[in-house]
């Protein structure tokens, strides 16, 4: 049987292969086709398995690196002595979700605020928050944050999304922070 994409060839192709240069060799010896009867090696049959195995593996390395990262993922590199906020962009529009991410030492708890005000990032289950007076603190993992997601705020203009550092007798600090620009609030 045989594949559409070359896969086994079928008993009587080799016979049919032979027969062929067999008829190629006779008609050369008859025109004393010099050239022909010089290169009378037989040809070489390359299936085309390796072409298909090389295309699904262009394929697949392509894919790989296109998902290297994560739908949304902010790029920030982990900094265990300075805490700071990475955002996906600066320019954001009203009722999109604000992606950000956090760095800092992993032995400090941390409250994030936008416009002075606690706030919540979401990231699924891989955050655990602890409620505390200043609002709902977070332990960085590694001195990372997963990628959080907030709802960006209504009004047009800057807003300040802050990092306090949460101390033990629970006041707080100024870490870090970002302004944002929000436009199309209508």
């Amino acid at each position: 049987m045989s594949s559409p994409f070359g896969g086994v060839r079928r008993r009587g192709d080799d016979e049919r292969a032979a027969a062929d240069r067999s008829t190629r060799m006779h008609y050369a010896r008859d025109l004393n086709d010099e050239r022909a009867l010089a290169d009378d090696r037989p040809t070489i049959r390359r299936s085309r398995n390796w072409t298909w195995l090389a295309v699904a593996v262009v394929v697949l390395a392509v894919l790989a690196f296109a998902n290297t990262r994560g739908a949304g993922e902010v790029p920030i590199t982990a900094d265990c002595a300075t805490p700071r906020i990475a955002v996906e962009t600066s320019q954001v529009v009203a009722g999109q979700p604000l992606r950000f991410r956090l760095t800092g030492p992993d032995d400090t708890a941390y409250v994030v605020t936008l416009d002075g005000a606690p706030v919540r990032g979401d990231a699924g289950n891989t955050v655990t928050y602890t409620q505390t007076d200043a609002g709902p603190a977070l332990r960085l993992q590694q001195c990372l944050s997963p990628t959080l997601l907030l709802a960006t705020p209504a009004g047009d203009g800057p807003h300040e999304l802050a990092l306090l550092r949460l101390a033990d007798d629970g006041t707080t600090a100024p870490a870090a922070a970002v302004t944002l620009t929000v436009t199309g609030t209508r």
